[in-house]
């Protein structure tokens, strides 16, 4: 391995020093190995381990970026490469632990491909007994009927049907599939818009690489639907962006938002009708499929926001001071005057924005992240789609809430060895506070760039 590396990088001084980062990413991602032994086992200690491998591959990430290359030559980055690819193919093998989301996905998948409706149909359901003795699907979830957009569903079904010992083995190629592809797509985002010296932070994060290849979250697929939707959008392929936001919105909600800011920055009418017009179609024709499949894709979606909470320090907060009805109305609030902004923002300033404009990229991801910060519920692979804008836009608010969201893991060390979910308070202080930073910052940017006219 170093042998091959030794090839890939050039003796500098410079370069030494990120080969020994690259080393170190590498590293401790095949610790995930380990990890998922002392799991196995139920020891407590690895809730604090999956914390320290996050915290040291993110600091070896910001490192490796800041000793990059500053090129637009994609060889030049052919190490960085090697390393990112390689660290992925690895942990094909690997038993997943921080998370049985896994177990869910194919459980709702095979559920639809034995005739019934996951939407309507819960994993308790008596007719389903003897599959769920075979699949062991997680107890915490077995009240509920599935909450997955349709597209999310036929992958599922997909892998599910290669049946009960091969389903994770193809759930895991279609992730690592996705995670490569979401690779090499940002790098040719990044070298358009003349950002590709940023490519470390997406291809040595660790959120991109163990909640792909670990946690095995439907996330990487969402991910690959933002930064192929910015792809097709530099291209000027404006029905195509549109189809991909809709493909991205029926497998997770979230790259629907990337319509706000994407809509307020086209410059006619003709261009806005393509966009939105291809994204409705295809949503609405996925959903009719679906419909005419006898499926009723609603699920429990509302269930899921009702009764759980994690990672969400402003729901936290306010809880304590209002009613349910209450705190909707501030978190609808909220949203639309962030909303708002966004749109007034990249109206006024669309004849100016072009592909590597930060008021375009900053806009993404605030679109991207404002339903993860008023949503009671946000676990760290939901911050995956946001690694790709985080390197068209590398801000020190984003780089910091990705480094703090896995310490939210902490939680995992008693839930494996006792089944105790007990979330612990001070990694929701910290995140808050970063949030509470961003927001005074946002003000204060979104005050300085306002038009004259608005501030008097």
């Amino acid at each position: 391995m170093t042998k091959y590396l030794h090839c890939f990088i050039k003796h500098t001084p410079n370069n030494v020093f990120l080969y020994y980062c690259l080393l170190g990413v590498l590293a401790l991602t095949l610790s995930s190995y380990y990890l998922s032994s002392i799991a196995v086992n139920n020891q407590e200690g690895v809730g604090f381990y999956t914390i320290a491998q996050y915290s040291v591959m993110t600091l070896l990430m910001l490192l490796a970026w800041k000793l990059s290359p500053t090129s637009s030559k994609l060889l030049d980055y052919k190490g960085l490469f090697f390393i990112a690819v390689i660290a992925r193919v690895a942990l094909l093998g690997i038993e997943p632990y921080t998370s049985n989301d896994v177990d869910r996905y194919l459980f709702d998948g095979r559920i639809a491909v034995e005739g019934f409706d996951p939407y309507r149909v819960s994993h308790n359901a008596p007719e389903l007994k003897v599959l769920r003795e075979q699949w062991q699907p997680p107890l915490e979830h077995a009240k509920y009927v599935t909450l997955y957009p349709p597209l999310a569903l036929a992958f599922f079904s997909i892998s599910a049907s290669a049946g009960i010992d091969n389903a994770i083995i193809v759930w895991k190629l279609i992730l690592l599939t996705a995670g490569l592809m979401t690779l090499w797509l940002t790098a040719k985002v990044l070298q358009h818009a003349n950002k590709l010296k940023h490519i470390a932070l997406v291809a040595l994060s660790p959120l991109l690489i163990l909640e792909t290849s670990v946690g095995l979250h439907l996330d990487a697929l969402s991910t690959l639907a933002v930064i192929g939707a910015i792809y097709c959008w530099q291209r000027n392929w404006i029905a195509r962006t549109g189809v991909v936001i809709g493909l991205g919105a029926l497998i997770k909600v979230l790259p629907l938002m990337l319509l706000l800011p994407l809509i307020f920055t086209l410059k006619n009418i003709k261009q806005l009708t393509a966009l939105v017009l291809s994204a409705f179609i295809t949503i609405v024709s996925i959903y009719l499929i679906t419909i005419s499949l006898d499926f009723h894709p609603v699920g429990s979606i509302g269930i899921f926001f009702e009764k759980w909470r994690f990672g969400a320090p402003l729901f936290v907060v306010l809880d304590n001071f209002l009613s349910g009805h209450q705190i909707l109305a501030v978190m609808i609030a909220l949203s639309a005057l962030i909303c708002s902004l966004v749109a007034y923002l990249c109206w006024h300033y669309r004849q100016s924005i072009t592909d590597n404009n930060v008021l375009l990229f900053g806009a993404m991801q605030l679109v991207i992240a404002m339903p993860l910060i008023v949503s009671p519920v946000t676990f760290p692979w939901y911050l995956m789609p946001l690694i790709p804008l985080m390197a068209l836009y590398p801000n020190r608010y984003l780089i910091i809430w990705t480094l703090l969201m896995p310490l939210t893991y902490e939680v995992i060390g008693q839930f494996i060895c006792c089944q105790i979910w007990q979330p612990a308070q001070w990694p929701l202080w910290l995140i808050g506070l970063l949030q509470l930073s961003a927001l005074f910052a946002l003000i204060k940017y979104g005050y300085r760039i306002l038009p004259k006219r608005i501030k008097n």
